[in-house]
């Protein structure tokens, strides 16, 4: 079990921030939790619940999306005490202002980082995520905005640091 925290910054945000209006998945902060298993070879499987705090420059005063997602994960040379890992997480997606409801979708991520045992029971974990962002179209009530369908995808990039007991 473990949670984590990182910097959120926007790469591509057409979708949610349509030419003509105000942005509403600027930069911003990551939080989560997560449960996962982890075989003596490095091979580990889990869950998770994450949400975002992002600038939503007055069109909401916060926006945040909320993620449930199952998680695929590989710690190269598990038998040392630092070791390089990959990680590939899916899931449920909703989003809106200040944890409710404007619509929902998918997410998908793949990073990389490494991990660094500090107890034989804590690890301590830096990532760098790629996190892909689909949702259906939904209308911004301040500013009328159709926001969901410009282009394919929204992506962020996610700087993490976090802490996994091992129980």
């Amino acid at each position: 079990m473990g949670a984590e925290t990182g910097l959120v910054v926007p790469l591509s945000t057409n979708r949610l921030c349509p030419a003509g209006y105000e942005c509403i998945a600027d930069v911003g902060w990551a939080v989560g939790v997560g449960f996962s298993y982890r075989w003596a070879n490095g091979i580990g499987l889990g869950f998770g619940y994450e949400f975002w705090l992002l600038t939503a420059n007055g069109v909401y005063e916060t926006t945040v999306p909320q993620m449930f997602t199952g998680l695929l994960q590989y710690s190269f040379l598990p038998n040392h005490s630092t070791h390089p890992l990959l990680r590939l997480r899916g899931g449920f997606l909703m989003l809106g202002p200040s944890f409710r409801v404007a619509t929902i979708g998918g997410t998908a991520e793949i990073g990389a980082g490494a991990e660094v045992e500090v107890s034989s029971n804590t690890v301590f974990s830096f990532l760098l995520t790629g996190n892909l962002l689909r949702t259906q179209s939904f209308i911004t009530p301040a500013d009328g905005a159709l926001r969901g369908v410009d282009g394919a995808l929204d992506a962020m990039l996610v700087l993490r640091v976090g802490f996994n007991f091992l129980l």
